[in-house]
């Protein structure tokens, strides 16, 4: 999948990752149904910021080898 983020008028791409289905939490925070669990497996723009800040993840280049949360309208079926 294409991960996105929203700037000014556009979203722009950030990273390539994998969606991995589970429970509502990720990191013992809890999202709504409009955000799933992702694993980043390409970089792209690492210093953009994730749509979803945490204490340890801020960034994108931060997001190598762990799962954060992404909503799906910043998501794009990629080939």
């Amino acid at each position: 999948m294409g991960l996105y983020v929203q700037r000014e008028t556009c979203t722009v791409l950030v990273a390539f990752g994998k969606i991995y289905e589970g429970g509502s939490c990720i990191h013992n925070v809890a999202y709504a149904d409009d955000v799933v669990r992702v694993s980043v497996e390409k970089v792209i723009d690492g210093d953009a910021q994730v749509p979803f800040p945490a204490l340890e993840i801020q960034y994108v280049r931060q997001t190598l080898q762990t799962f954060i949360a992404w909503p799906i309208n910043l998501m794009k079926l990629v080939w």
